[in-house]
């Protein structure tokens, strides 16, 4: 065989190769995005949210998973708050020990793993002992 009709199959192979990883993970990016669906439908909106991340990630165009991804956003509407209560608690009382423990349960719960190594940070000067069960409940 000559070099040009051997570089034509391997061009040729890779070529259905990549049309066949680009059908995977559309196939993949539909199965995240069903789950999402019956996620948000039954009013799991942490693990809708993380299955439309999914879907995007394998196919970012993805627009129901867009929209999807809006819904259960929205639907967050209460970690504003806790938000909120982290900004106040820092201002108000910044060496509520208690305080700081229980948002960064909260923070573990919505899986904002930074913000709750932040009141582990914080809670080690105050409340070493709470800082510890902090960190135990993280695992």
């Amino acid at each position: 065989m000559n070099r040009l009709r051997i570089l034509k199959i391997i061009v040729l192979a890779m070529m259905i190769l990549g049309v066949m990883g680009v059908a995977r993970a559309r196939g993949q990016a539909q199965d995240f995005l069903d789950q999402g669906r019956k996620f948000l439908e039954a009013g799991r909106y942490l693990q809708a949210a993380e299955a439309y991340k999914q879907a995007l990630r394998l196919q970012p165009g993805l627009e129901p998973a867009h929209l999807g991804l809006k819904k259960a956003y929205a639907s967050l509407t209460y970690w504003e708050q806790v938000n909120e209560a982290h900004r106040l608690l820092e201002r108000l009382a910044p060496d509520d020990a208690a305080g700081h423990y229980g948002l960064g349960l909260l923070y573990l719960q919505k899986r904002d793993f930074g913000y709750a190594q932040e009141e582990s940070r914080i809670l080690q000067e105050i409340d070493p002992d709470l800082a510890r069960r902090l960190d135990q409940a993280s695992r």
